[in-house]
């Protein structure tokens, strides 16, 4: 026998081996198989544990604010205008002021998908038929009290889940699983945007609950997680569904797929049916013929979304001053997790990981070429938020030697950075020339500009204080103080924001 022979047929082996091993790991460890428990006594313990804690440390750090940027405003106003004034419009609310909004059929809206407003107009009306409490006369409570039950909870809930989830690698130290979780959960953008009214972190919530379904081969289960999370996230949501189908497909045959495929409809009419309620059209918003959207209005975009103005922005977007690796370092274990699960894929089969690689990898790369502005006033590129649990899922696969020291080292800088975040999860910070404002505009790296201005306050006469100041705002004194009277006029602190604006003059 020849030796190209010898080496095809070498090669035809390895792959069949491969296949071979894909099955038995598939039919062996998938998350949740009925025959696997998905967490003993003591991990469903720990995990009740993490759920409170979570809860416990974002409940002080939420600021009872709805922040200059617009983009909360945009939500509670709608959430104000529903309960308080029974209209779907928002030109007469309190938040009405907000940029995130559209004009249409002369009456303001909420430029955002809006089944997470009509879901905190329900928490709402039941709070106040409790409490008595409006935004009127008690806004901060509730504020604290909506941010807590939409996201908050979403949130906690999100870290118990995952802490379970890293179950599935039977031969993860107890301290490399906490370790994880304590990345995921706290040194993360998602960690910044956890104490503040957005969509994103409910849709990561939802998005790797429909990972775990799909995984299990829970057709309905993913369909519906996956729906929900595109009625309030649209790109993530609905563009990764197919992915978590496929998976789902897999795993639990063509039944599963039939279900799941019915249960993202059901969604889809959800979310139709929610526009319709609220404009009196099942379009978006931006996507409504005759519309004015006004923070489309500050830089080109094209159906309402911004684009980038520069060659450099997608490379910025992962590692410049607001990139997403820059902002959360921990994130590059999951990236590089995510590769190496497709050469060392136990406990889930290659083609499941080549799944979530393909649709993680296409939001990353969607994200970044198409959604300008870094996400506007935003502490890091927020709009991958979403994606953020699914790679932490796979960073046990890149530790283990000396990647564990640095993973440890590096985990206090997350946490620390996401915290800054935390501080002011929509600090002022670059625009773009069309809608240029040249004072949150001398702020390019959030990080640096809130730690600026946190040490402005809390110890302004010191030398890192003055470091800070002029390294990542300006050298100026004056130039600083006009700064740092917008972020904290924007961060609801009228009071700190006045004694700068003092110094400005």
């Amino acid at each position: 026998m020849s030796a190209l022979p010898k080496a095809m047929t070498a090669r035809t082996d390895s792959k069949a081996a491969w296949r071979r091993e894909d099955r038995r790991v598939g039919r062996a460890l998938p998350l949740g198989r009925p025959d696997i428990p998905i967490a003993d006594r003591s991990s469903r313990h720990q995990a009740y544990l993490i759920f409170g804690a979570v809860l416990l440390v974002l409940a002080p750090l939420t600021r009872p604010c709805v922040f200059l940027a617009g983009n909360d405003a945009s939500r509670f106003a709608l959430i104000e205008a529903l309960v308080d004034r029974g209209q779907t419009f928002i030109e007469n609310s309190r938040y009405g002021w907000t940029v995130d909004r559209v004009t249409i059929r002369g009456h303001d809206y909420p430029n955002k998908p809006p089944l997470l407003s009509l879901a905190g107009a329900g928490v709402y009306a039941v709070l106040k038929a409790f409490t008595g409490w409006t935004f009127a006369v008690n806004e901060q409570a509730v504020v604290r009290s909506l941010t807590l039950v939409l996201v908050g909870v979403p949130a906690a809930l999100l870290a118990s889940q995952f802490f379970l989830a890293l179950g599935m690698y039977g031969d993860l130290s107890r301290r490399k699983r906490w370790l994880v979780t304590v990345a995921m959960a706290g040194g993360t953008v998602l960690t910044s945007f956890s104490v503040t009214l957005n969509n994103h972190v409910p849709a990561a919530a939802l998005l790797f609950a429909a990972l775990l379904a799909a995984f299990r081969g829970q057709g309905v289960r993913a369909g519906s997680c996956a729906g929900l999370a595109g009625c309030v996230d649209v790109l993530p949501g609905f563009g990764l569904a197919p992915v978590l189908l496929w998976i789902a497909a897999g795993v639990g045959g063509r039944r599963a797929l039939t279900r799941g495929a019915l249960a993202l409809l059901g969604c889809g009419a959800l979310f139709l049916g929610a526009n319709l309620v609220t404009l009196g059209s099942p379009l978006l918003p931006k996507f409504v013929p005759g519309g004015v959207d006004y923070s489309a209005n500050f830089a080109p975009s094209v159906w309402g979304v911004v684009l980038p103005d520069h060659w450099t922005y997608p490379l910025e977007c992962l590692f410049g001053g607001h990139g997403f690796f820059t902002v959360s370092p921990v994130l590059a274990f999951g990236a590089a997790g995510m590769v190496a699960a497709l050469w060392r894929p136990e406990p889930l089969r290659r083609r499941l990981v080549a799944a979530v690689d393909l649709g993680v990898g296409a939001q990353v790369l969607g994200m970044i070429v198409i959604a300008g502005s870094y996400g506007g006033w935003s502490y890091g590129f927020r709009y991958l938020i979403p994606v953020i649990p699914m790679l932490m899922l796979f960073a046990p696969k890149a530790l283990g030697g000396w990647k564990t020291t640095v993973f440890t080292l590096l985990l206090p800088v997350s946490v620390l950075f996401a915290l800054l975040g935390a501080y002011h999860p929509w600090p002022p910070a670059y625009e773009q020339e069309a809608g240029k404002d040249p004072v949150a505009s001398m702020v390019t790296n959030p990080v640096g500009g809130n730690a600026a201005a946190f040490f402005a306050v809390r110890a302004p006469d010191s030398g890192v204080a003055t470091y800070l100041g002029a390294a990542f705002i300006s050298p100026d004194p004056e130039e600083r103080a006009r700064y740092f009277s917008l972020f904290f006029r924007s961060r609801c602190d009228q009071e700190t924001a006045t004694r700068f604006t003092s110094e400005a003059r």
